[in-house]
């Protein structure tokens, strides 16, 4: 099957923070803001706004903490003030029909029978809209405040793997048809299809059986975004959508293939597998317009607030190196989210300050900015390029109406091609992801 036969899927990137991911993306005219960042009209704004573009989900990355507790995270806003994206879904899935929405949760801080239990009450009140991102973290700072060491990386895979079977096991311990509802005997539910699952791992345990009933959709949609060798073994086992990492159009191709492959020799139809690449456009009516944004865009951040946003991916505080200094010395060092350090290394070894600059700066990439067909040429070109399933937009300025100018001028046009469906193919995140 080839890319150019599939339509793309969009999910919009976000976290419940001031900046979600280009850095003093916060910083716009005060005549522009209609709802600050912490005000439900400002995220029922951006739910309403994707739903109209028929995006599949709002994807909220999240971790416990923010980036730590260093001044710079604090003053610049940088995934600080950070608060909890699972209590915000139910007041936006009020406001919407079909969009879906991803939250994230971490297998290294959240015990499987709470993630079970959360998980599927959130399919419920969603009424089948609800995704989890699986993440074992990265930051040590999370450990920190939860007063928890984070295991050796490799380790929180090993982990990882066996708390996907507590958590299936929880999930399936509640059969579909065991709830009767029946009056007239007074039996709510049948007891032998409740089960009890008494799960005792190396590292983990439950009694069972869960307390909540299968959602709409038997269970949520399951996310991923390792980069990492066990990153990518753990995602062509368990996820249903990754977010796959950054790199040339050649190794992200690679990286497509090898999941799809890894995929099947799991028994998998490797194109159930949806792998998305993140982007920030900036589109514009013109050329001249989109390129002057993009430079006001990158001409907020310095290197202070470049180097503390590379503070938990490394799982270190970088700010005393020398930014001269190559990646490659510094990687031996890399705790935290080795993917991308690796594939920078791989690619061209940048310096400490040439990474920092770039690391998660989505407005930097100019092949995505300009006019909407510009843009849409290019979001065609890499989706063919790589064989990927779709992309996942993060806001490179004031969230409402970055997504504004994308859904009312880049998904029209990328409709027109063909390449983006017009509403949505059913009522749960999983038909429209999946189906």
């Amino acid at each position: 099957m080839s890319a150019s036969s599939r339509q793309m899927h969009l999910n919009a990137f976000v976290l419940y923070c001031p900046a979600p991911v280009t850095r003093l993306s916060w910083v716009y005219p005060k005549d522009k803001v209609r709802h600050q960042w912490w005000e439900m009209g400002y995220w029922e704004e951006i739910a309403t706004t994707l739903e109209r573009g028929s995006f599949d989900a709002l994807f909220f990355a999240d971790n416990m903490g923010g980036y730590g507790s260093d001044a710079d995270s604090i003053k610049f806003g940088m995934h600080f003030p950070l608060l909890d994206p699972a209590m915000l879904v139910p007041r936006l899935a009020a406001k919407t029909e079909y969009l879906g929405f991803v939250v994230t949760m971490s297998t290294t801080f959240v015990a499987p029978y709470h993630l079970a239990r959360s998980m599927q009450t959130l399919d419920h009140v969603t009424e089948g809209r609800i995704g989890w991102n699986i993440v074992t973290s990265t930051n040590p700072h999370e450990g920190d405040n939860l007063d928890i060491e984070l295991p050796a990386h490799d380790e929180r895979y090993e982990r990882a793997h066996e708390y996907m079977e507590v958590v299936y096991a929880l999930w399936d311990s509640f059969e579909p048809d065991a709830m009767v509802m029946d009056h007239d005997n007074r039996i709510m539910t049948n007891p032998d299809k409740v089960h009890r699952i008494d799960f005792k791992g190396k590292w983990h345990a439950s009694a069972g059986p869960l307390s909540v009933m299968p959602g709409p959709q038997g269970r949520p949609v399951l996310a991923q975004a390792g980069a990492s060798e066990a990153g990518v073994s753990f995602a062509a086992k368990h996820a249903e959508m990754v977010f796959a990492p950054a790199g040339s159009d050649q190794q992200r191709r690679e990286m497509v293939a090898d999941l799809r492959t890894r995929a099947s020799d799991q028994g998998r139809n490797p194109y159930d597998l949806k792998i998305m690449f993140t982007h920030g456009p900036i589109v514009a009516d013109s050329t001249a317009e989109a390129a002057a944004l993009q430079e006001e865009i990158l001409g907020r951040p310095g290197y202070d607030a470049d180097i503390a946003a590379l503070r938990p991916p490394a799982g270190f505080d970088l700010s005393d190196l020398d930014p001269q200094t190559q990646l490659s010395e510094i990687l031996p060092r890399v705790t935290g989210m080795r993917g991308p350090f690796e594939k920078a290394v791989e690619d061209d070894d940048p310096t400490l300050a040439e990474f920092a600059s770039r690391f998660r700066n989505l407005a930097a990439d100019s092949r995505f900015v300009g006019t909407p067909s510009d843009v849409a040429d290019e979001f065609e070109a890499l989706q063919d390029a790589t064989d990927c399933d779709g992309f996942q937009f993060a806001p490179t300025y004031y969230p409402p109406d970055c997504y504004a100018t994308i859904v009312d001028h880049l998904v029209p046009e990328l409709q027109r091609r063909g390449r983006v469906r017009r509403g949505y193919t059913g009522p749960t995140l999983r038909e429209n992801l999946l189906g």
